[in-house]
């Protein structure tokens, strides 16, 4: 018994701490963390498990059909002895997958100290001949969960997404869901990426529901988007007008602060070179477009507002035009120099167009410059964004 050596001459005494000694027990074995990737569009959803415990098991399929994107929390079932290495294998091939053979597993050390317990990155294959499969995973071991988070593809893919695979592994963070007022994640993902496309039962799913109604209503927008723009565990809202309507603004960027949906950016897409640009998770907003030239404005998100960092404006006069960085007069070769200078730390960005979402890059030859529009994700129907929200 678990009183057997207290000694006391109450019976009763000492019953109080024993109670809350096992409330606390029970409590740490109920999952309150997932883990949260990047943020994607145009997800399927494959396997959707939710348990009493927290422990949740998700699997997504991505648009082009080759990835699958898994996301396991379980409670530990380390053994007596058993090596925190090998354990991390043996969740792989008992919970992943059955048929999953290891070929290298190794200590995470960007991921360990950012998370703060031992993760792992390992990968394995599964199957065989056409049936064969190659993925790339991290797992974390934490007091009482185990979190597996990872991309598999056919083995005649593997090689092409490799580099991609890593690269998004190196960007999961552990997210609390209370925090979120999530009871667990919906999707692959979302809070295991609290993603872009799923944002499943959290505190933010239901006000941006709201916003998508209010706009579908009033005409402005008919296709969405969730995509993680700065650093926190909320994404921010995007919406589209598909009809490219040009006598109101077609292009939204939200975000949610204080427990309010608040809009950051918004342009008439398309009239007088506007254009509304984000970077993933860099934290970066560009906002183009002006009746009498070009203004660049780039900005952050600080306090559920834009702050501007960044701004270039050419203003057109025919042969007389001027050029100008954050306020200050320059070349017109230095304006194009300047602006390749700012962007090229933050990598592609998207644009926030009505036909999709483009990949933008600028492009800097022979002093001059200019965005290059690429491939194009699809947006989420109102149909599918509100399935999403709820």
């Amino acid at each position: 018994p678990a009183t057997e050596n207290v000694e006391m001459d109450d019976p009763n005494e000492g019953l109080g701490d024993l109670i809350e000694d096992e409330a606390e027990e029970e409590e740490a074995a109920v999952n309150e963390l997932a883990l949260s990737g990047p943020s994607y569009t145009g997800l399927e959803n494959l396997t959707k498990e939710n348990n009493d415990d927290g422990s949740y098991f998700y699997e997504d399929m991505t648009e082009d059909g080759i990835t699958i994107i898994t996301n396991i929390c379980a409670a530990n079932s380390q053994s007596d002895g058993q090596s925190p290495d090998a354990y991390a294998e043996n969740f792989v091939c008992a919970m992943v997958d059955n048929d999953a053979k290891i070929i290298d597993s190794k200590g995470d050390e960007k991921l360990s100290p950012e998370l703060t317990y031992p993760t792992y990155r390992i990968h394995w294959e599964s199957g065989s001949n056409e049936d064969s499969r190659q993925a790339a995973g991290v797992v974390v071991l934490t007091d009482n969960f185990t979190y597996y988070y990872g991309y598999e593809c056919p083995l005649d893919y593997y090689e092409e997404n490799e580099e991609f695979y890593e690269s998004e592994l190196d960007e999961v963070k552990l997210i609390d869901l209370s925090e979120l007022g999530a009871g667990s994640p919906d999707g692959a993902s979302d809070a295991g990426e609290d993603s872009g496309d799923n944002a499943g039962d959290n505190a933010y799913g239901a006000l941006y529901l709201d916003k998508v109604n209010e706009l579908s209503s009033e005409g402005l927008a008919d296709q969405f988007a969730l995509e993680y723009i700065d650093e926190d565990e909320i994404p921010e809202l995007i919406a589209s007008d598909s009809e490219g309507s040009f006598d109101h603004e077609n292009a939204f960027i939200f975000t949610i602060y204080n427990g309010e949906v608040t809009e950051l950016a918004s342009v008439i897409a398309g009239v007088d070179g506007g254009s509304l640009d984000f970077a993933q998770g860099a934290n970066l907003i560009h906002v183009s477009g002006s009746a009498a030239g070009m203004r660049d404005v780039f900005s952050q998100i600080k306090d559920g507002k834009l702050e501007e960092v960044f701004t270039a404006e050419a203003s057109s006069m025919d042969d007389d035009a001027g050029y100008s960085v954050d306020g200050k007069e320059v070349k017109e070769e230095e304006y194009y120099e300047q602006i390749n200078g700012f962007v090229e730390g933050y990598g592609p960005m998207t644009r926030i167009d009505y036909e999709g979402l483009y990949e933008i890059n600028y492009k800097y030859e022979d002093g001059y410059g200019y965005f290059e529009q690429d491939s194009a994700d699809n947006y989420s129907s109102l149909d599918e964004i509100t399935k999403d929200l709820k």
